[in-house]
C-alpha cells in the first residue's frame, strides 16, 4: 500500500507544470507569482523603508583581500513605486565622521537627482541620478515586471549559487547588462547581477550583485527581501537590512518637490562627471628639489628628471589622467624618453592610471604584495570602452619590488622600500639619499586644520626611516605636499602626549 501511494504521489507531481528554462518570460512569469502575483505587486504605490547596513572601503583598506575599512549607514525612505520617485533620507558613520550627523536628503526622479537642504536643493550629480534610478527601476517590487516587459528578455545558462541551481534570465537596462538568478526551487529571486561601466573609470566593466534573503510578507499579499548583500566583482561590499517597512503611507505633495532652477542646473550637467571627469592643471605643479617636480590634484603625481630619462610616481584616477600626465612630461621635455613609472600602493586611486603605462611600453615598479590586483587591473574588461591597452593588448614590463631597490643615478637616484608596516604593508616609499627627501605614498596626509591623519601611520614613516638608516630632512607623497621632516616629529610627540581620548 505504501508503494502505491508513493508512485500516485509522484504522478501527481509529474502532472504538476514545470519551468521551461528555455522560455525566460516563463521563469519571470513564475517568481512573479511566488512573489504574490502580479496584481500584488502592481498594489504597492508607494513605501516607507527604513534601513540600517555597513558599506565596506574595498578601494581603499589596508589590503585588498580585506579586512575593509567599515562604514556605517542608516536610511529613511519614501518610494513612490506608481510615480517612479525616491526621496531618501542618508545618515553615516565612520572613522571620520565619529557621530551620526544630519540626514543627507537626495530626490530622484524621471529627469533629476536633487541635494535638498530645508527649502534649498542643488543638483546631486550623473552618478546619484543612475544609482537612484537603480534603486526605483530594480526593486524587489518592479524589477520582475520590467524584466517580463523587456524586448530583449533571454535566458541564460543556469548557474549555482549556495549550492542550488538558478535559472537566469537576462535583460538590458539603460545600457547596462542586468541578469536575474532564480531559485530553481521555488522561482524566487535569489540575486540581481548588473555589469556597467565602473562609476570610478578604472576597472572597465564591473560585475555588481545583490542577494536577497530574510523575505517577509507585506499587506497585500506581496513577498519582500529585509536583507540585501552586495558584492563587487565577487568581492563583499556591504549589506543592508531594512528594519521597518510599511505599505502605501500617506504622501506629502511637497515630499518630492524639487527647486525649477535646480532642474535646469542638473539638465546642464555634462555628461561625464566624478573620478573620471578629473584634468590634469598644469598651473599646480610646484618644484620639491632640482629635477623633482610635484603636480597637485585631489591625488599627486611627481616628475624626476634622472641622467637617462624620466620617472613618474604614481599613475592615479585612470587611464585617462594618466594620458594627460605624459602628454604634459612630452611638451615639457621634448625628446626625453619616460623610463619608469612607480606605483607605491594598492589603492584604487594610486593605481587607476596604470594601463596606459602599460599600453606605452613603460617599465613599472610596484610592491610585491600589489602584483595580483595589479595582474586584475591589466584584465579588466575594456571590451565596452577600450582604452590604449585593450585597442593593443600587452604584458607589461614589472619590476616587483620586495626589498631595497635601486633606480637611476646621480643627484634624483632614487633607493625604493617596502614600507612593511601593518597599516601601510601595502605601500612602500622612495627615498632621495642626495637630497635627504622622502615620498611617503600614503602614510602621511595633511589634515585641514593643521594635524595629520592616522598619526599611528606617521609612526610607521618614522621607524622605516629609522630601520633603513635614512637621514630625512623633507618629506611628500601622495595627499603630502614638501613637508619638514621636524613637522612628522612633532606630530608624532604631539599625539602621544594628547592622552585618551574624552568621554
Amino acid at each position: 500500500m505504501l508503494s502505491s501511494l508513493i508512485c500516485l504521489l509522484a504522478a501527481l507531481a509529474a502532472s504538476v507544470p514545470q519551468p521551461d528554462p528555455g522560455n525566460a518570460r516563463v521563469l519571470v512569469s513564475r517568481a512573479i507569482d511566488a512573489l504574490g502575483g502580479e496584481a500584488a505587486l502592481k498594489s504597492i504605490g508607494s513605501l516607507h523603508i527604513e534601513s540600517i547596513g555597513h558599506d565596506y572601503f574595498i578601494d581603499q583598506s589596508d589590503r585588498p583581500e580585506g579586512p575593509y575599512i567599515v562604514r556605517y549607514v542608516q536610511t529613511t525612505e519614501l518610494r513612490d513605486v506608481s510615480g517612479a520617485r525616491s526621496r531618501v533620507d542618508s545618515q553615516q558613520r565612520y572613522l571620520q565622521v565619529p557621530a551620526w550627523g544630519p540626514p543627507v536628503t537626495t530626490i530622484v526622479d524621471a529627469d533629476i537627482a536633487a541635494l535638498v537642504h530645508g527649502d534649498k536643493s542643488m543638483p546631486a550629480g550623473r552618478q546619484a541620478f543612475e544609482d537612484g534610478r537603480e534603486r526605483i527601476d530594480l526593486a524587489p517590487e518592479r524589477v520582475l515586471l520590467l524584466a517580463r516587459d523587456a524586448t530583449d528578455l533571454r535566458v541564460e545558462p543556469d548557474v549555482t549559487v549556495h549550492g542550488i541551481v538558478q535559472h537566469v534570465a537576462a535583460f538590458g537596462w539603460r545600457g547596462r547588462r542586468v541578469r536575474l538568478l532564480l531559485d530553481s526551487g521555488d522561482g524566487v529571486p535569489t540575486a540581481l547581477e548588473i555589469v556597467s561601466e565602473d562609476v570610478n573609470g578604472i576597472w572597465g566593466l564591473v560585475r555588481q550583485t545583490t542577494y536577497y534573503s530574510l523575505w517577509t510578507l507585506l499587506p497585500g499579499g506581496a513577498r519582500y527581501p529585509l536583507q540585501l548583500d552586495r558584492e563587487w566583482n565577487g568581492v563583499t561590499q556591504g549589506s543592508s537590512t531594512i528594519v521597518k517597512i510599511d505599505v502605501d503611507p500617506p504622501i506629502e505633495a511637497s515630499t518630492f518637490a524639487v527647486a525649477p532652477e535646480t532642474k535646469t542646473a542638473f539638465a546642464a550637467l555634462p555628461a561625464v562627471a566624478g573620478i573620471p571627469s578629473l584634468a590634469l592643471d598644469p598651473a599646480k605643479r610646484r618644484e620639491v628639489a632640482p629635477g623633482v617636480a610635484q603636480y597637485a590634484g585631489s591625488w599627486n603625481v611627481e616628475v624626476v628628471q634622472q641622467a637617462d630619462g624620466i620617472v613618474v610616481i604614481e599613475a592615479p584616477v585612470g587611464s585617462r589622467y594618466s594620458a594627460q600626465i605624459l602628454d604634459e612630461i612630452g611638451k615639457r621635455y621634448p625628446g626625453v624618453r619616460v623610463k619608469a613609472l612607480i606605483t607605491t600602493s594598492d589603492a584604487w586611486p594610486h593605481l587607476g592610471g596604470v594601463r596606459e603605462y602599460v599600453a606605452r611600453g613603460i617599465p613599472v615598479y610596484a610592491l610585491d604584495l600589489n602584483r595580483p590586483i595589479l595582474e586584475r587591473l591589466l584584465k579588466a574588461d575594456f571590451s565596452s570602452h577600450p582604452d590604449a591597452l585593450a585597442k593593443a593588448p600587452k604584458a607589461g614590463t614589472f619590476t616587483w619590488v620586495s626589498a631595497r631597490t635601486v633606480l637611476g643615478s646621480g643627484d634624483t637616484r632614487i633607493e625604493l622600500y617596502p614600507a612593511r608596516g601593518e597599516n601601510g604593508e601595502r605601500q612602500m616609499f622612495a627615498w632621495f639619499p642626495a637630497l635627504k627627501l622622502l615620498y611617503t605614498s600614503d602614510d602621511v596626509q595633511p589634515m585641514r586644520n593643521g594635524t595629520f591623519f592616522m598619526p599611528a601611520y606617521l609612526i610607521e614613516v618614522r621607524d622605516a626611516a629609522r630601520h633603513e638608516h635614512l637621514d630625512v630632512e623633507r618629506i611628500f607623497g601622495f595627499h603630502a605636499p614638501p613637508t619638514a621632516w621636524s613637522a612628522i616629529e612633532a606630530a608624532i610627540s604631539a599625539a602621544a602626549s594628547s592622552g585618551p581620548p574624552a568621554r
